[in-house]
This record gives structure tokens, sequence and C-alpha cells, in this order.
């Protein structure tokens, strides 16, 4: 179908703003894996998702907007969208975000610390008891082992001494 010039226009707009918007969900992707430790594969994984998604999307849309032609100023557009997105916007929202997130993360671990530092003092007095116990319980096997392992070196040594008389005999 032949389009106007203003529609051109326009689908060539929409385009570098559907670039836009790929660049800021993918910067959402780099944002969750900053804050959130990845494996390679984990992210490997994330990536063709994001691919798969992203195709899907601009499939559909030039499916219904550009009355599934492929115009290549409607691709250079999308492209264009995110290069001006990578320039312009990521690093500043890079930036913002991560350092939100981490302030959040500290806040949250203070809130968290102040809220079971009462647990974390019942457990320290419990300890102080059992660590007694275990030392006494420990102590008390130490001795019945040393004094079994007594009496059993004494009896081997008995043992040995008949076993000699009794080589000497024959």
């Amino acid at each position: 179908m032949i389009l106007s010039m203003s529609d051109q226009t326009w689908l060539f707009l929409t385009t570098v703003a559907a670039g836009f918007a790929i660049g800021f969900v993918y910067d959402i992707f780099r944002i969750v894996r900053k804050t959130i430790p990845h494996n390679n594969f984990i992210v490997q994984l994330e990536d063709i998702l994001y691919c798969v998604a992203v195709s899907l999307l601009m499939f559909y849309f030039m499916l219904h907007r550009n009355y599934g032609e492929i115009r290549f100023f409607s691709i250079a557009g999308a492209a264009l969208g995110m290069v001006l997105y990578f320039c312009s916007l990521s690093p500043l929202i890079m930036k913002v975000s991560v350092t939100v997130i981490r302030f959040f993360q500290k806040v949250v671990i203070a809130v968290l610390n102040i809220l079971l530092w009462p647990i974390k003092a019942i457990i320290k007095l419990l300890a102080i008891p059992v660590k007694w116990l275990f030392r006494g319980i420990f102590i008390f096997f130490r001795k019945k082992v040393k004094f079994v392992r007594k009496g059993v070196a004494s009896r081997i040594k008995t043992a040995r001494k008949n076993i000699f008389v009794m080589l000497k005999k024959v």
C-alpha cells in the first residue's frame, strides 16, 4: 500500500519512539542485572527472550502500522531511536536507578538489623549456657575416652606380654 508523505513521516517518528522504548526495556534488564547477580547462562537466556519479544513486537508493529511492508526507513527509525536513547537518557537512567535501588537496599538492611536486634541478643544470651553445656559434655566424654583408651592400651600390653611368653615357650 502506498503511504503519503505525512503517513511515512508519522511511521518514521513512531518507529523512532519504538526504538526508544526498546532501549528503555533493555535498560530495565541491565538494572536488574546490576542489582541482582546473574550467571552467564541466565544472562544469555534473558537476552534471547528479549530479542524474541522485541522481534515479535516489531513484527506486529510493522504489520499493523506499515501494512506488512518492510521499509528501510522504519528499520532505520527503530535503530535511530535505540541509538538516541542509549546516547542520551540511558547513562542517566542507569546511574539514578542503580543509586536509588542500592540506597533502598541499604535502608531495608538497616531496618531489618534494627528489627532483628532483639532476636540476635536473645540468641547470644541463650548461646552462653548452651556453650557451657556442650563444653561440659565434651570434657566428660574426653575423660571417658581417655579412661577407655588407657584400659584398652593396658590390655594390649598384657596381651603382647602373654604372646611373647607363649612364643618363648614354643
